[in-house]
């Protein structure tokens, strides 16, 4: 009974993973790890649960077609704004460069050529999947290495479909059919794609929308994913190359987001098959029998790639610091080599003893990312010479400011607030990270600087101690606690206010040293409830009332969830919380 036997594999499967991904996640790795480690252990060179993975990577293809289809999906013009002057420069450099390279070496150790341009072409992809979550989940894609990160992400995945067709062209080495022929039709077939796309995948989705039928917009999709595909696979290509273009047509849509909702199911759960499904393939005996060569391909892959990344920061103009840390968070490997690993080996470009010693390298480099990403934060910490200059420019900008408000964030929570102290003439300044939050506050007319509001250089630098309130202003729960706890470690006269996250946020960030907290959720939610109710007829007055007694009821929840220290008085911790009671006035 095959069918059975696969739904019986498919239940091991997502037993498996129901293990191994929280334990990875609970020794702080990714889950892609878990995946692969989930699926090794039941493979057939592990415990042999399942024997014979060929039935499972059928269905885990389709993961790879979802991952190219969401990864096309999010090359929008909006999204590759970011690549731009020295960004462009080293993502360009870094993949031709270390494809390039690798390819030399690889031809030197007696490798063929197809095999040699594969290989080099996987090893020069770094993880966007590890790298782009640590970074969101750290609040580092707004940094300088968190910039050059995505950038260099992002041409990666650009290079992702000229890859495709390599490995295809690669693998006809037996063929009668010439390279270039392969290449030439692969060329061809995308064009056709990407007129088929241009001129039918709009209207179709519009026509779609128009119906108000959300099942049918799920299944529009998958069908524009699964067609993509299949044309591309008739072409003598790949079925992921297909959902790529599919993906980098959609993007530009006003569809985009509706159908990266829609699709995010089906990526998720196809795509930990597929990690599953290399987990499986990975020989053990090999790799036992290999170890040495695993580890010094591990060492070479992370030295090699690091030092190329290093020097060609370097030469791209960005400081020691910054490179160190891209050297560092994009040395390893990238999901995307298992995929061209598993296609170059089914097609013939690489010996299935080949890949069996290439996966394990991989993995373990991707294992490794997170904790060089945190070592590479940890050197910049101890030198970081990359903020000296322009913390010198702050200071010397905002030279004879004193008695004036420090806001860390210039989040819309910040820009509101600096908005008001202008209207009020109250000197202030305003501190962030976000390169893009302060060109929006500039434009506004805000006196914000690029800094790290979270370190004591930048309090320095804006003569912090010359300040009498302080108003913390930041997205990130754990960065805010951080700031206020080294503002009141340094300042301890400071007035120090700050923004939580919700009311169970107060009670940390009193104990950091906050005088008050307010949540976010708070007034938004009264504002709210003010214009439903009037919507609902309910006279202002009793609206006014109502909103109140829920004002007061919380702020005296909120100095209830905010133990004081025992430097602060109570009187200082009620004060600022009740001169909240009173109702906003109406915009």
């Amino acid at each position: 009974m095959p069918h059975s036997t696969v739904l019986f594999e498919l239940f091991l499967i997502l037993s498996a993973a129901v293990i191994a991904v929280p334990i990875a996640q609970r020794l702080k790795a990714n889950s892609i790890i878990g995946f692969l480690i989930g699926g090794l252990v039941i493979g057939p060179f592990g415990l042999g649960f399942i024997p014979d993975n060929r039935d499972i990577s059928t269905v885990a293809e389709l993961g790879v077609v979802f991952l190219l289809f969401m990864i096309g999906l999010e090359l929008s013009r909006e999204r590759l704004r970011v690549i731009g002057g020295k960004f462009a420069a080293l993502g360009v450099l870094q993949i031709t460069v270390t494809l390039g390279l690798g390819f030399v070496a690889l031809i030197a150790i007696d490798l063929p050529l197809p095999s040699a341009l594969v290989i080099a072409g996987a090893l020069a992809l770094s993880s966007t999947a590890i790298i782009l979550k640590q970074l969101s989940d750290e609040r580092q894609l707004h940094t300088r290495f968190g910039r050059a990160a995505l950038a260099v992400l992002l041409l990666q995945d650009v290079a992702v479909g000229p890859f495709l067709i390599m490995v295809q062209a690669a693998g006809n080495t037996t063929s009668t059919t010439s390279p270039w022929v392969s290449i030439l039709a692969g060329v061809g077939a995308v064009a056709v794609l990407l007129l088929a796309g241009r001129f039918l995948l709009r209207p179709m989705f519009r026509a779609i929308a128009a119906l108000h039928n959300p099942e049918l917009f799920a299944i529009g999709t998958l069908f524009a994913v699964l067609a993509a595909s299949t044309l591309t696979e008739m072409a003598g290509l790949s079925m992921a190359l297909g959902a790529f273009i599919a993906g980098v047509m959609l993007a530009e849509t006003e569809f985009r987001h509706q159908i990266e909702a829609d699709i995010a199911p089906f990526r998720g759960v196809f795509l930990s098959l597929f990690f599953m499904s290399v987990g499986m393939s990975v020989d053990v005996g090999v790799v036992y029998h290999h170890a040495l060569t695993v580890i010094l391909g591990v060492l070479a892959l992370l030295l090699i790639k690091g030092a190329i990344l290093f020097l060609l920061s370097l030469a791209t103009r960005f400081d020691r610091a910054v490179s160190m840390r891209i050297a560092l968070g994009l040395a390893g490997g990238g999901e995307f080599a298992f995929v061209m690993f598993s296609l170059a080996a089914q097609n013939g470009a690489i010996t299935p003893q080949l890949a069996a010693i290439l996966v394990p390298i991989v993995a373990i480099s991707m294992a490794l990312t997170p904790s060089m990403i945190a070592l590479g934060k940890k050197l910049e910490d101890i030198f970081h010479p990359r903020e000296t200059d322009q913390l010198g420019e702050i200071e010397a900008q905002t030279d004879g400011v004193e008695h004036h408000v420090l806001i860390i964030g210039c989040g819309r929570v910040g820009r509101v607030l600096a908005r008001l102290l202008k209207t009020r003439n109250i000197p202030f300044i305003v501190l962030d990270s976000d390169a893009q939050q302060v060109a929006r506050g500039r434009a506004e007319g805000l006196p914000v600087y690029f800094a790290d509001g979270s370190r004591p250089e930048s309090f320095r630098a804006a003569h912090t101690d010359q300040a009498h309130v302080a108003a913390v202003a930041m997205g990130s729960p754990h960065e805010t606690e951080k700031t206020v706890a080294l503002l009141r470690q340094h300042y301890p006269h400071l007035k120090i206010f700050a923004r939580a996250q919700d009311i169970s946020h107060i009670g940390a960030l009193s104990r950091s040293g906050a005088n008050a907290a307010i949540p976010e959720v708070l007034e938004t939610g009264l504002r709210l409830s003010d214009h439903v109710l009037s919507a609902c007829d309910v006279p202002q007055d009793e609206i006014d009332t109502e909103i109140a007694k829920f004002r007061r009821a919380d702020m005296l929840l909120m100095n209830e969830l905010a133990p004081r220290s025992p430097g602060h008085s109570s009187a200082s911790a009620t004060k600022p919380a009740l001169a909240n009671n009173k109702p906003e006035n109406k915009a």
